[in-house]
């Protein structure tokens, strides 16, 4: 697993990812958005992850793999910034 810290505040939970793709990533429990910050320094939001996913997200071995193999191809996204 490679999260460094996890914040709630709230109905946010803040995670800070050490991954050679992804830099941190943020979920409202409320709207079910996930937002992912690569180390590029790019964001994007994907919508309607169930906690569950989620989770999975949060405790799997590489979140990098995980967002690609199981948010990517499942959920509706757009880039932040």
């Amino acid at each position: 697993m490679s999260i460094k810290k996890e914040k709630i505040s709230g109905r946010i939970i803040d995670l800070n990812i050490k991954s050679a793709s992804l830099k941190s990533a943020s979920y409202d429990i409320l709207t079910e958005k996930l937002t992912v910050t690569f180390n590029s320094g790019t964001s994007y939001s994907y919508y309607k992850i169930p906690v569950l996913t989620f989770t999975k997200f949060k405790l799997a071995k590489s979140q990098g793999v995980y967002l690609n193999t199981h948010i990517v191809p499942n959920y509706s996204y757009r880039k932040v910034k």
